[in-house]
């Protein structure tokens, strides 16, 4: 009877561990994905350029509108209408662009997002 109380609680202490085995490699697996440049869009009109990028969202999802401060870092990607990939210093003011991010927002006057990719329209 041991034997067998044994083998059921091995039995169970491996579904455990292979269960968190996977859930953890789901986890990584959706975080490789969101790095895909999938995530949440604006189009807005470039006000001014700096080490900030100004904006004036034209459209923009989950309600987004008014004045953008787009922070870029060296993995923020930057194209043309074309995909062809351009560099910050090839958007200007005046520039119609359309804005990919994670989604998240931070809470200061004006709002500030971080850019995953920048498309000039």
């Amino acid at each position: 009877m041991k034997k067998i109380a044994l083998i059921v609680l091995i039995i169970l202490v491996l579904t455990l561990f292979v269960s968190c085995y996977l859930t953890e490699a789901v986890t990584k697996t959706l975080t490789e994905e969101e790095q895909n440049l999938e995530g949440v869009k604006m189009t807005a009109i470039v006000k001014s350029i700096s080490d900030k990028i100004e904006v004036e969202v034209i459209e923009g999802e989950y309600g987004a509108s008014g004045i953008y401060m787009v922070n870029f870092s060296s993995d923020t990607v930057f194209t043309d209408s074309d995909n062809v990939q351009l560099t910050v210093s090839d958007v200007d003011v005046g520039d119609v662009i359309e804005i990919t991010y994670s989604g998240q927002v931070m809470l200061s006057y004006p709002p500030q997002i971080v850019a995953l990719k920048v498309q000039i329209k």
